[in-house]
């Protein structure tokens, strides 16, 4: 292993802007069917970190730019704390790992700063523990193929960036990047950090059928829900004439030739104004059409290009760190928050040997939420059970409340969990 890292492209961002209130982290879980054996959980940990040396790292402050180095101390197994995604304060309380695995009752939870990768590749470390923790449970999983076990060699793509390894300078583009300033959320929001979670569960053949309804995928109908719900929770967000956006992100893996356990997900976007009232057909008819022109591998390539264009700026490269964070900041307020309603991320479906089927009820993606985005919502499927799970720093449950009414409206059968507190 190298003697230090440079954080990819997408990953820079995240040191500087990170605090309680934005903590950039966001966490997976696997329901198991019995209750967690800590002592194996933990031995199951200590194995895997190993064959994932990208992951057994501890973030550092350069002259230039944040670096990742080698993590020699062991990785510490939590009891799952109430109040999830919460900031990995100054890397003292997790050894300085900058991801935190904990156990309650049948779950087990990876919660993870996004410096260190993207749902994808936490996806990947947390089906690796999965999977060795039943081994462990003397359980035989047989047909491997789709989990990065000790048995499978490490390979030097899985640490790649690869936004430099796939960017073309020939094709930047400025228009690209034209973002309006969005509605934002102005609800009463929990007081200390509490960041509220609302899970439905259903099945993801229900939501198939619903999808052909409407003729779009899994993501454009939830997408195009997101919207309704909006109009049916008006008074959650700010009286201006702009536009609820939402941004998505998308898996580059998928249109590139990619094996990195590194960030690798670009944001696409969907956006809709609200001050005039809009059947449910039209409004899937502009998510199609906005994720459509998203899509495309060129519009892909260029955001690419530009990303790593910024980053390799002779004048950003020279100016030192503490020059450098006060102005990503108020870059990052004025192209990130300022510009974004909600981010809804789907992560699709977790491919996992048949064995293990038996001993996993359901996986959950918490995408976190801030002070600056309160709202965010997290998708994903396992053995045909889909997981809608919303994070919210704000407490008027109502959002959430008109967007599974309508999948009720429409027969899906909905199971909802909660840790809300009572308010």
């Amino acid at each position: 292993m190298n003697k230090w890292y440079k954080l990819d492209n997408a990953a820079k961002i995240f040191p500087p802007v990170s605090n309680k209130r934005r903590t950039n982290i966001f966490r997976l879980s696997f329901d198991m069917v019995e209750e967690v054996d800590p002592l194996i959980l933990r031995k199951a940990l200590s194995e895997v970190i190993v064959r994932f040396p990208m992951f057994k790292v501890k973030l550092k402050k350069g002259i230039f730019w944040y670096y990742l180095e080698p993590n020699k101390a062991d990785v510490p197994l939590h009891i799952e704390s109430p109040f999830i995604c919460k900031i990995i304060e100054n890397y003292d309380d997790n050894n300085g790992y900058l991801f935190r695995v904990s156990f309650f009752h049948k779950r087990i939870s990876l919660e993870t700063f996004h410096s260190l990768t993207d749902g994808a590749g936490a996806l990947e470390f947390l089906k690796s523990i999965v999977y060795r923790y039943l081994e462990l449970k003397e359980i035989t999983i047989t047909n491997n193929l789709d989990v990065l076990t000790k048995d499978v060699e490490i390979s030097n793509e899985e640490n790649q960036d690869d936004f430099v390894n796939h960017h073309n300078p020939k094709l930047a583009d400025s228009k690209v990047d034209n973002d309006v300033r969005a509605l934002q959320f102005n609800g009463q929001l929990y007081d200390e950090n509490w960041l509220g979670l609302i899970v439905g569960t259903t099945t993801v053949d229900q939501i198939k059928v619903l999808a052909k309804k409407y003729d779009c995928t899994i993501t454009e109908l939830f997408s195009a829900i997101i919207f309704y719900s909006a109009f049916k929770s008006r008074h959650l967000l700010e009286t201006k004439d702009k536009p609820f956006t939402i941004f998505v992100p998308v898996n580059l893996r998928r249109f590139f030739d990619s094996k990195t356990l590194r960030n690798f997900s670009l944001y696409i976007k969907t956006s809709l104004k609200l001050n005039e009232s809009i059947d449910f057909e039209e409004i899937v008819k502009i998510v199609k059409r906005d994720f459509k022109d998203g899509i495309k591998k060129e519009k892909l390539q260029a955001k690419i290009a530009n990303n790593v264009k910024l980053e390799r700026n002779p004048l950003l490269r020279i100016v030192p760190i503490f020059i450098k964070e006060p102005v990503l900041k108020l870059g990052y307020y004025l192209v990130g928050d300022s510009v974004n309603t909600l981010s809804f991320s789907n992560i699709g479906q977790v491919k996992l040997p048949d064995a293990m089927a038996p001993y996993i009820d359901k996986v959950v993606f918490a995408n976190g939420a801030s002070y600056s985005s309160p709202l965010n919502l997290g998708v994903i499927s396992y053995n045909n059970k889909i997981t809608i799970a919303f994070c919210s720093k704000m407490i008027d449950r109502s959002f959430q409340k008109e967007f599974f009414r309508l999948l009720t409206e429409q027969n899906v059968d909905i199971s909802i969990e909660n840790n809300e507190l009572e308010v």
